[in-house]
């Protein structure tokens, strides 16, 4: 009953904020500037290997091939990333792009990463969205291996001068979900999910009192296992899964962890998610994009596992806030990003976003309180120009005086 609840609500949202776009037509291709060599004022496009091309007068190009030939274009390179969770961080990634069917079948992705951070943190993670050649299947992945520390601040929205938690933790993580396409763009199928949160130190445990990690959990518990399976639909039109610039993308997953798989607990998650592209004027510079989320769990959920900011797949929600700033029981976000070519060859472009993330409130009996807001801009190096991938970097603003810089690789959404 409370999913039922919890997806009409989600639902209700959605469709408050879909009736004010839109929504282009599927069979539409991508937009002019990412289907040809040129961009869309009919300038060629260039890339951060132009601009070597040009210091060096030699082409390098970002590509490694691998046989047999899939389709993708593959970059291997080293990383230098900044996060305000772990500091500067360095390591090597590889990350393909591309469609593998037809010149018009969709994108997929995957990348591949390992860094070590100035705070003596470890991360290696695969993360991708893989279609068949055929379509006819999608492949998710989400594995990931985190030897971390933390910032918790307690459950529910945000407030002043709110107390720091830091936690240690190692976390093993293993998602994966085959979905079958049963009609147009909309794919059903099953997943597995594998969390184990293990090395689990709550630093400020001995010294201040009860933590909201021991209230919550009854203790301090020094690992935490959850695994599940999950039931997912999915429909998904962009036109490109790294820099979509239209279509729509529409996800519904409900997870049920178990004792009787190897979970510490019975508890269940939903997961709700829109993602909208509003169709622009085809020949010009802009580029809107709607994000909404409902992230929802039920019973006994391990502390760490919790609905939190910045740990949905690709950790880019909540720019303005740390990774796990806002943790609550249940949670409800939204953000909103222009988007505008700065040069007509594509190679720089800059962002404004705004978000916000609504928690639920366990001393109101779960009503969700006032959303946490954040703003922010970024700006846009064009990386590859073959698969319209950006370099971002953001800087956001958020409440409390929470702001930090985010750096990555494709569009956060």
């Amino acid at each position: 009953m409370h999913a039922l609840r919890a997806t009409l609500l989600v639902i209700a949202l959605a469709s408050a904020s879909w009736a004010q776009v839109n929504i282009p037509d599927p069979g539409i291709g991508g937009p002019p500037d990412s289907v040809s060599g040129v961009s869309y004022a009919g300038v060629p496009k260039r890339d951060v290997f132009d601009l070597i091309h040009k210091i060096l007068n030699k082409r390098v190009e970002p590509q490694v091939e691998l046989k047999p030939r899939t389709g993708f274009q593959w970059a291997l390179l080293p990383t230098v990333s900044y996060n305000p969770v772990y500091g500067a961080a360095f390591g090597i990634m590889l990350s393909g792009a591309g469609r593998r069917g037809s010149e018009f079948a969709r994108y997929s992705q995957l990348s591949l990463s390992g860094n070590w951070s100035t705070t003596g943190q470890i991360q290696v993670q695969a993360r991708g969205d893989i279609f068949s050649a055929s379509e006819n299947f999608l492949y998710k992945i989400d594995f990931r291996y985190l030897d971390t520390e933390r910032k918790t601040r307690g459950l529910g929205p945000v407030y002043s001068n709110q107390q720091e938690y830091p936690m240690e933790f190692l976390l093993n993580r293993f998602y994966t979900t085959v979905l079958r396409r049963v009609s147009g763009p909309v794919y059903l199928g099953l997943g597995v999910h594998y969390d184990e949160f293990g090395d689990i130190v709550d630093k400020r445990a001995p010294e201040a009192g009860l933590t909201p990690f021991e209230l919550y959990s009854g203790g301090t518990p020094s690992e935490t296992q959850a695994v599940g399976a999950s039931l997912n639909v999915l429909a998904d039109t962009r036109d490109n899964v790294v820099n979509p610039a239209r279509g729509y993308y529409l996800s519904w997953s409900f997870r049920d962890y178990l004792e009787a798989f190897g979970s510490d607990h019975n508890w269940q998650e939903l997961w709700i998610e829109a993602r909208v592209y509003p169709h622009v004027p085809k020949q010009g510079p802009h580029v809107l994009a709607f994000w909404l989320y409902g992230w929802m769990s039920f019973g006994e959920a391990p502390y760490l596992n919790l609905p939190a900011n910045g740990w949905d797949t690709y950790g880019r929600g909540a720019r303005g806030y740390l990774a796990g700033r806002i943790r609550s029981q249940n949670q409800i976000y939204f953000e909103a990003e222009y988007r505008r070519v700065l040069t007509h060859d594509g190679l720089w472009s800059a962002v404004v976003f705004g978000n916000g993330t609504s928690s639920s409130q366990q001393d109101t009996g779960g009503t969700f309180g006032a959303p946490d807001y954040g703003v922010g801009v970024g700006i846009r190096l064009k990386f590859n120009k073959h698969t319209d991938t950006n370099l971002t970097v953001d800087y956001g603003w958020g409440h409390d005086d929470s702001k930090g810089l985010f750096l990555g690789m494709t569009e956060v959404f």
